[in-house]
């Protein structure tokens, strides 16, 4: 009975490892940051986190759009994500001897010496020498608030844990696979309400995300008439 009990346990972690991977590309990244402003303009974020609600329509809308399955939780973790690289970024670009290249969207070190110096002490923008960010503005955008407010910042282990997960990102593709965050007590916590209180949560959940979709066309639209 333990054994098989233990087998059981580990076919659902195997199926909670492979549905923790997903592979973003540039085009959806975009998407992503289009679709995060609307929600950031309906108000959808606030005290430097974002509302469950605006990640579960991002989710819906990149499902719909490219044909995969994602849920709120590949958004959030992706938004994480960029919150990191963002904190690391920016304080490479703080130091006297990098700077930002524009048009290779990639960091531009100047001073060899400053830089063999700095990631001494610095271990994980080691991994940024010669990473290419396409989508930096983007993500400057969604993120420098957050950095100097200091609301959402991942802590260095936070990074090294998140950037340490990263598998195979090609510069020509621009597809990065992570590894998303762990449920954590609360999502177990919720994972064993009752089912009535399930489906109420659910059933919430939808309300919100199709109220969201509303406001999003509608926004879509006034975009398409000025043009």
């Amino acid at each position: 009975m333990g054994k098989r009990k233990m087998v059981e346990n580990n076919i659902e972690d195997k199926k909670d490892d492979t549905m923790s991977y997903f592979t973003w590309n540039l085009e959806m990244e975009r998407v992503l940051a289009d679709v995060m402003r609307d929600q950031r303009n309906l108000g959808r974020k606030g005290d430097g986190s974002w509302k469950a609600v605006a990640y579960n329509t991002a989710a819906h809308v990149l499902s719909n759009r490219f044909k995969v399955q994602l849920i709120g939780d590949n958004v959030k973790n992706r938004i994480k994500l960029w919150r990191t690289w963002y904190g690391i970024v920016s304080d490479i670009l703080s130091q006297s001897g990098f700077d930002w290249d524009g048009t290779k969207y990639m960091v531009v070190v100047e001073d060899e010496n400053a830089w063999n110096e700095y990631v001494k002490s610095h271990e994980e923008a080691r991994r940024f020498r010669f990473k290419v960010i396409p989508n930096w503005d983007d993500i400057v955008d969604l993120c420098a608030k957050d950095r100097a407010t200091g609301t959402g910042a991942e802590n260095t282990l936070d990074a090294d844990d998140i950037m340490s997960k990263e598998e195979n990102e090609g510069e020509d593709s621009h597809c990065v696979n992570i590894d998303l965050e762990e449920p954590n007590s609360a999502t177990k916590k919720r994972i064993r309400t009752s089912k009535s209180g399930e489906k109420e949560g659910i059933i919430s959940s939808m309300k919100e995300v199709a109220d969201s979709l509303k406001d999003f066309v509608e926004i879509t639209k006034r975009r398409w008439r000025k043009r």
